[in-house]
């Protein structure tokens, strides 16, 4: 008996003693808003979505941004690295551009990740965003670089240049039955 409280009172000393040492990893504090992406595309189009990263620690911390996945060459991250103080945030702009042979559905994952700028060993912790693409084909007038919401003025100029043409025509025909008649 007297044996089990000695092996229990040491190993309540080894405990004790391991808490009280200091802690030799550092707290990497990282948030992102939002948890997640949804963005709409055409093929040789793109597509803007932002991205907020907190730093949630005390401490100064370095972050990367990057895509991991299926279509990481499609995005453009800016900035893709950054310092951010003790609770601070940084706003990232995350630009999405597929090919003209991609379409449907794609998915992929934006990863953050904090590391601490003094460490050697670049330890560090990481969300990962799930990215959510649509690709749809574009309307014809969007193919013609013509801006959809300037439709209203693309059809009055369109009938007026039908009408100068019919004109034209017009004019046209009646000078050849005026020529025949002669």
């Amino acid at each position: 008996m007297l044996i089990k409280v000695v092996r229990l009172f040491l190993l309540f000393i080894v405990i004790a003693f391991l808490v009280s040492l200091p802690s030799q990893v550092q707290a990497l504090g990282i948030g992102v808003a939002p948890h997640q992406l949804r963005l709409e595309a055409y093929p040789l189009g793109s597509a803007t979505s932002s991205l907020d990263v907190f730093n949630t620690s005390n401490e100064r911390s370095e972050y990367q941004v990057y895509v991991d996945g299926e279509c990481e060459n499609w995005f453009s991250i800016t900035p893709e690295e950054f310092l951010l103080d003790a609770h601070s945030n940084q706003e990232v702009t995350i630009v999405v551009s597929p090919p003209l042979t991609a379409f449907g559905e794609h998915s992929t994952t934006i990863c953050v990740v904090s590391l601490t700028p003094a460490s050697k060993l670049k330890v560090g912790c990481g969300v990962k965003i799930p990215v959510y693409i649509e690709i749809t084909p574009p309307p014809p007038l969007a193919m013609l670089g013509i801006n959809v919401t300037g439709l209203p003025l693309l059809v009055m100029v369109g009938t007026a240049a039908l009408l100068i043409v019919a004109l034209v025509v017009g004019i046209f025909i009646w000078r050849r039955r005026k020529a025949y008649e002669t």
